[in-house]
This record gives C-alpha cells, sequence and structure tokens, in this order.
C-alpha cells in the first residue's frame, strides 16, 4: 500500500504587526532605562532620595563622634600639696563565651576558671570561691566583679597582666584620687562619676562650689572611615578639650594631720554625736585646718552620706557660754561693765521661772569681772538689763550674729538670735535659744585681736590655670566690719585672759605650760529637732572652747566644740573639748616655730623639776622646795619611787609634785586640789577616785594618812564654795593711777576710733569713760595647777532644774 504523504502549511504572519511589537518592546526597556537614568542622575545631583538625605545617612554610618573628658583640675593645700586629683584607674573584666575564641589561634575567654579565680584573688578583694562564682555565669558573654573589681591601680594591672590569663581584659577609667583619706573631707568635698555621661562632677565642698571651674571644657574629635576603617581624607576634625582649673586652698596639712589626730582621739575616747575644730589664722582670716566628726573617706567612700553638711558653715547650734564674750563687749563699749563693781549673783526669775548660775545658789555679791570668769549667767543677764534689750540685740547684730559670712558655701546658715520675749532675750544673754554658725563665732571673735575689726573667714588661695598661666580668683584677707573700739577689744581680753589664767579660774585645763592663752569655754543644753525642747540625759550637752595664742601676740584662733558625748559624758562635762584643744593648738605653735611664752614677760620665772626619783624623802622634800614648788608625799616609805612631773620640765612656781614613795599607800590631804591633780594621784597609784561636783576638793572620803589598797573605794567631793567672791586684796593704787592717766592721755586715734563705733551704733556712749580698771587689776600670781575645774560651769545643769525649763520655754 503506497503512503500517503502529508503537507503542512507554514502560517502566514502579517509582517507588519511584528514590527510594531519589537517598537514598543523596544520603547519600554529604552523608557525603563531613561527613568532609571534620571532617577539616578537625580540622587546623584541631589543626594536625596525618598526624602531622605544619602549623603547624611552615608555620614552617620561611617562617622565617628567622641567626645573627649578634660583633665580635672587639681586641689592642693597652701603649700602645693595634693588634696585631690585624677588618676587612671582600671576596671576588670572576664570574658566568658567560648564564642570570642572562634577563628582565633589563642584563647579570648577565660579557659580554667578555677586558676583565674586562684590568682585573680591575690589581687582583687574576693575570695577565689566568690570570683569562681562569677565566671561561672551561663548566660553572659563577659562578668564584672563589681566595687572590688573598680579603681584598680596601675600596680595592680601590671600583676594582672603578668599573670597571662585568657579573657581577662583591664579597661582604664579617670577616677578621683584623694591621697589622705579622712583628711578635711566636709570642706574638701567629693567628686562622682554621673552615671549617664561618666564625667566627674562635684557633689559637695570645694569640688562642688567650684566645679565649673575645676571640670574645664570638654574635647570633641569627628571623622569619616571607610569601609575598611580607613579615616577618609580632610574629614577629621578635632577640638582639644581644655584642662581643668586648680584650687589652691588655706589649709596646712601639716595643721590638718594634727586636727585630724586630736579628733580621732576624741572619738575614740568620748563617741560624741558630733565633734568639730578649726584653726584660723588670727591676723588674715584664713582657715589653716578643719574637720568634724562624723566624717568620711573620699577615696574608699567609707561613711559617705552619714552628715552631707558642712559643720563650719551649714550647721546651727545653741553656743553656749562662749557667747558671752560679745555681750561682754557690748556691756564694755556701753560703758556698763565696771569690772570691780558688785552685782548680785544669785537666781533671779524670768517669766516665771527660776534662772540661776551654774553652781545653782551663786555666790552672792562680787566684782563683775569676777562674775565672767565665774561664767556668771546673772551676770550676763545683769548687763543686758544696764545696757537695754533693744541695744544688746543691736550689739549681736553689729557682730554678724544672724547673718551670713557669704562663705560660698550653698545653704550657708545663718542662724538666728531668739528675741521674741524675755525669756529669749535672758538666755541668749549666755548662750541658749539664740543659735550660730562656727563661721560666725570665728568672724566675731577676731574682732578682739584686730582692734575691734572683724576679719572674714575664708579659705581659697587661688584659682589658677597652669595651662594659661591665668588667676581666675585671689583670696585676700579682708574685714567684715568694726563692731567695736580698740580700747574695748583689748578690755575684753583681759577678761579672757583671767577666763584662764586667774587663780579664781575654772578653765585651767586649758592652760599648757608650753603656751601663754587665752579664752572662753562654752556649755549649752542641746536642742532635740524630734521631740522639742532639749535632749534629755545624765550630761546632754555642747561643750566647747574658743581661745587664742600666744596671748601677747595671737597667731591662731582655735575653736573645738563637742555634742552629746556617749562615753565618758561626766568627764566630757568636766573637762570639755581639752583634750583636743589643747594638742592642736600646742601642736599647731611648735610648727608655726612661734615664741609661744612672751618674752617680755620679765614678772613671770618658771621652775625647773628636778630629778627626785631615788632620794630620800627629806632630801627630795628640800630639793623641791629649793625650786619654789610644792611636795606633796604619798605613802609612808623611805625613799621616792616615783615623781609626778618629769625631771627637767619648766612649771610655774608653787605647782604641785606628787612624790610616791615605797611604803605602804597612804592617802594625802587633798583639800584645794583640783581636778588635774586628782587625775594625776590617780594614774601614778593605780587607783580609782570617783569625783563629785566641780571646782577644788572640799571633801574626801577616806582620811589623811589612812593605808589605801588599788581597790579601795576613793570619793571626793569637788565644790566652788572655798571660793569667796571676794577678790583678793591688792594694792591697786598704782595701776589705777595708771589707768586713770591712760583714760585722760587717750589719744586722738583713740577718740576718733570711739566716735566711729558709736555713731555707727546710734547708740551714744563708750565704755572709755566708766571702766577705769586695767588688765593689771585682776592678775594672779597663782600657779596654774593644770586642773580642769568645770570648763563647762555654764548655764544649765540638770534637765529637771527649773533654770533648764526657763531655757526651753524661752527656746521654743
Amino acid at each position: 500500500m503506497a503512503k500517503r504523504k502529508i503537507k503542512f502549511k507554514k502560517p502566514k504572519l502579517p509582517i507588519k504587526q511584528n514590527k510594531i511589537g519589537a517598537v514598543l518592546l523596544i520603547l519600554g526597556f529604552g523608557l525603563l532605562f531613561f527613568t532609571l537614568v534620571l532617577r539616578y542622575s537625580y540622587i546623584m545631583l541631589t543626594g536625596h532620595a525618598a526624602g531622605q538625605d544619602l549623603i547624611m545617612k552615608a555620614n552617620q554610618k561611617y562617622m565617628v563622634k567622641e567626645q573627649q573628658q578634660a583633665e580635672r583640675g587639681k586641689i592642693y593645700d597652701r603649700k602645693g600639696k595634693i588634696l585631690a586629683e585624677d588618676v587612671e584607674r582600671y576596671k576588670l573584666v572576664a570574658i566568658i563565651d567560648k564564642k570570642a575564641s572562634e577563628g582565633s589561634d589563642k584563647p579570648k575567654h577565660v579557659t580554667d576558671k578555677k586558676k583565674t579565680a586562684k590568682k585573680l584573688s591575690t589581687v582583687i578583694d574576693m575570695t577565689p570561691e566568690e570570683i569562681e562564682k562569677r565566671l561561672n555565669n551561663k548566660k553572659a558573654f563577659q562578668v564584672e566583679f563589681g566595687r572590688k573589681g573598680q579603681d584598680l591601680t596601675y600596680k595592680d594591672k601590671q600583676k594582672i597582666e603578668k599573670m597571662h590569663l585568657p579573657g581577662i581584659t583591664l579597661y582604664p577609667e579617670t577616677e578621683r584620687f584623694y591621697p589622705n583619706g579622712k583628711f578635711a573631707s566636709h570642706l574638701i568635698g567629693i567628686a562622682q562619676k554621673d552615671p549617664d555621661s561618666g564625667e566627674l562632677k562635684g557633689a559637695m565642698g570645694v569640688e562642688k562650689i567650684f566645679n565649673t571651674n575645676l571640670a574645664g571644657k570638654k574635647g570633641a574629635l569627628s571623622y569619616i572611615h571607610d569601609i575598611w576603617g580607613y579615616i577618609a581624607p580632610s574629614s577629621k576634625k578635632e577640638k582639644t578639650p581644655q584642662r581643668g582649673d586648680d584650687v589652691h586652698l588655706t589649709i596646712d596639712s601639716n595643721i590638718q594631720v594634727f586636727v585630724e589626730e586630736a579628733l580621732n582621739d576624741m572619738v575614740d575616747h568620748y563617741q560624741p554625736k558630733d565633734l568639730f575644730a578649726v584653726v584660723m589664722d588670727a591676723k588674715t582670716g584664713e582657715i589653716l585646718a578643719y574637720s568634724q566628726r562624723p566624717t568620711f573617706n573620699p577615696e574608699t567612700g567609707e561613711d559617705f552620706g552619714k552628715n552631707w553638711a558642712n559643720d563650719l558653715y551649714q550647721n546651727t547650734y545653741e553656743p553656749g557660754s562662749t557667747f558671752k564674750s560679745f555681750g561682754l563687749a557690748a556691756a564694755i563699749q556701753e560703758g556698763k561693765f565696771k569690772p570691780n563693781k558688785k552685782y548680785k549673783a544669785r537666781p533671779r526669775k524670768v517669766m516665771g521661772d527660776e534662772i540661776s548660775d551654774w553652781n545653782k545658789v551663786g555666790w552672792g555679791d562680787i566684782p563683775m569681772t569676777l562674775g565672767f570668769t565665774y561664767s556668771s549667767n546673772t551676770l550676763m543677764m545683769h548687763l543686758q538689763d544696764l545696757v537695754g534689750a533693744d541695744k544688746m540685740k543691736h550689739w549681736y547684730e553689729k557682730f554678724g550674729f544672724g547673718k551670713s559670712t557669704n562663705g560660698m558655701f550653698d545653704s550657708e546658715a545663718e542662724g538666728g538670735i531668739a528675741w521674741d520675749n524675755e525669756a529669749q532675750q535672758k538666755t541668749t544673754s549666755f548662750g541658749q535659744s539664740t543659735t550660730v554658725t562656727p563661721v560666725q563665732m570665728l568672724r566675731a571673735q577676731s574682732s578682739f585681736l584686730n582692734d575691734g575689726k572683724m576679719l572674714k573667714p575664708w579659705y581659697v588661695n587661688s584659682v589658677t590655670n597652669p595651662v594659661s598661666n591665668k588667676t581666675f580668683y585671689k583670696g585676700k584677707k579682708q574685714f567684715a566690719g568694726k563692731p567695736i573700739t580698740k580700747n574695748t577689744a583689748k578690755k575684753v581680753r583681759t577678761e579672757l585672759d583671767k577666763v584662764v589664767n586667774s587663780k579664781d579660774s575654772h578653765a585651767k585645763n586649758y592652760r599648757d605650760d608650753s603656751y601663754d592663752m587665752e579664752g572662753k569655754t562654752g556649755t549649752a543644753q542641746v536642742a532635740d529637732s524630734d521631740n522639742g525642747g532639749y535632749v534629755k540625759g545624765e550630761n546632754p550637752y555642747f561643750v566647747s572652747f574658743i581661745g587664742d595664742a600666744p596671748k601677747k601676740n595671737p597667731k591662731v584662733i582655735v575653736y573645738a566644740g563637742m555634742s552629746l558625748a556617749q562615753k565618758n559624758d561626766k568627764e566630757a562635762y568636766e573637762m570639755g573639748v581639752s583634750k583636743a584643744f589643747k594638742p592642736i593648738m600646742k601642736n599647731t605653735l611648735n610648727y608655726l616655730k612661734t615664741d609661744e611664752k612672751s618674752k617680755g614677760k620679765a614678772d613671770v620665772k618658771y621652775s625647773k623639776v628636778p630629778s627626785v626619783e631615788g632620794q630620800g624623802v627629806d632630801k627630795a622634800e628640800n630639793t623641791i622646795n629649793g625650786k619654789s614648788l610644792e611636795p606633796v608625799v604619798i605613802g609612808n616609805g623611805e625613799k621616792v619611787q616615783e615623781q609626778s612631773v618629769k625631771a627637767n620640765k619648766q612649771i610655774l612656781p608653787n605647782s604641785k609634785v606628787l612624790l610616791l614613795t615605797d611604803g605602804d599607800l597612804t592617802m594625802p590631804d587633798m583639800s584645794g586640789w583640783t581636778k588635774e591633780e586628782v587625775v594625776a594621784f590617780e594614774k601614778m597609784t593605780h587607783t580609782k577616785v570617783t569625783m563629785k561636783g566641780s571646782g577644788f576638793v572640799s571633801k574626801q572620803s577616806v582620811n589623811k594618812g589612812q593605808n589605801i589598797g588599788k581597790n579601795d573605794k576613793i570619793e571626793v567631793t569637788l565644790s566652788s564654795k572655798q571660793i569667796s567672791g571676794e577678790t583678793k586684796p591688792q594694792p591697786k593704787k598704782s595701776s589705777k593711777d595708771k589707768a586713770k592717766k591712760d583714760d585722760k592721755d587717750k589719744s586722738k586715734e583713740d577718740e576718733k576710733d570711739d566716735a566711729s563705733v558709736n555713731k555707727d551704733s546710734n547708740e551714744g556712749n563708750t565704755a572709755d569713760e566708766t571702766n577705769n580698771s586695767s588688765s593689771e587689776d585682776q592678775q594672779s600670781e597663782e600657779k596654774p595647777s593644770n586642773e580642769t575645774d568645770q570648763s563647762n560651769e555654764e548655764n544649765t545643769s540638770n534637765s529637771n532644774s527649773t533654770e533648764t525649763q526657763s531655757t526651753e520655754n524661752g527656746n521654743n
């Protein structure tokens, strides 16, 4: 069968239709291309797409901006010793994730946790177990070690790096360094890191006051890099940080050490609630040292926050009898204080309550000068009556009380003169009800040492920049007013001298054989901020002393105060702050190489204590007597075993020297002994003597000559009753004639001085025409017994007494 061939016909497509399709296709692609070209051209020409700046976006991706912290300025003392500066410290970090070592020939994470923990524990204050516990964190990429892994020194860094521990990294950080630790902490202050910016900022003290100067100005660095990290040409812009300014203080580090050590001893012995001491240059007003308790260590942060306030400027208190000096000055200036004129030192009623002197009964009719020596409250109320209440308030205001000293501390306290009623006015006269700050007391006290002119206390010498060599602040001596005349200031100092150095002194515990000084004690009740009124308790007092030395030409003023001793509180009441004041003053004067004893005082001769240990009793007594000293034999032995005052020590004539013999211990006659002499007896015999009262020994529980043992109970009563209240008769004629002649021959300069002060006060009279006594009238030749009768003799003895109630009523 023949095969059939099938033929396929080719389709006939229209040529024209094919051409149109091709053209449309080409046009479509061409339009798309053209659109893209236009789009890219637009982007290239404008740098913008979808409303975004592409150049900025690219720069943000590859631009680096860094802030560079400026070096914070240093704080120096007056002699250039660094008190605060920046240092580079290190933070310890451990990388514990194994992923950190991927792709690396050497491990980048901690591989042996036990070994690492053991070695790190030799550098940071953590046990191996504590460190290993942190290293065993399964979730973290890296771990830190808290405060104990921070603030590592360069030496610590070197030690850790020598261990060659994988995964251990040290990051540098700038920290503030305080080389002295607890050292004028509330004055220097502290700078802390801002948690957000990492910048050091002053939190208190000079660090805060001068933070703008100390901080300097930050620097800035910016540049653009490519994907390989190379900096693009001409993209780097840098602004160099400007170093902070340095602050130079007036404090002297050596004197500051004396203050810190004295306060530490006071804290150990008394455990007070509050305590402060300040040393000021008596002629310039420069603060040479200041500290307080509680305090803190700015280097470690220990105790930071216990007390934020700087007590020198920001804390007020009722000062007690140290305030009496200013009422005395006002009375002298007004011509109302006549040293030898008698007044009635007896309790008196004020607004229904009785206010008495510290001994409760007073002393009868005694001279005004003796009343001030005794720190009589009733004298000060009497002087206020003579001057007039309104005038007296005006004088307190002239001394600057109730006004800021403009000491640059934020929230500087001004205190207040309490004057709403008679009770407040009268209690203010002896330093209750009215509140002050220590710096106000220094300012007012300085007028007595500068011919009636008050100094403004200051603590910053200069603010300078070592790079620019510019000085931005310069401290200088400034007077803050002239409340009294030169003659009045001199007479006040005469009375302050008697407070410490006269035979009737109750502040003998502040004396020191190595220098002459003058000053005023203070005791005050402490306001109860929680319950109102005053703090209750056995001896709930604020005790203080403000004094200057050397007496002839004062170089420094030392003011110390202690509130609410929690330990040895009775002793605190009786001894005041002498355990701090005396070493501070003595060490400061020795350091300043001051001739403490006036070389011109030809009428005062000192006795050199001979060595009599090992001698027979009779010979030892004769030897002691031969030096114009008073021997007191303790015991019935034949030879002197120990003497209470070391050989070759210079002391005033008629001072007691206790001689302990080698026989049985016997009780001496302690009549008229001072507290310090009783303490010397205790120390020498290792016995315990219970003392009651204040003043001089008037009674003893064990009779003279009776054998005593170390465990025997011995009690003595001290009393001021043996003081007659009358001044010792002295030939006064020559000194009075001299005083009258001095008044008559008063210079024109003094007259001008009087006129200017009284014109300013609008009060009229001066003290010069009424006060004819000279400083010689009450000078005593009696030895200093170095005894503390009662440095705190003042106003408010017991919380249950009527005078305390009066004070509370006045304060409220």
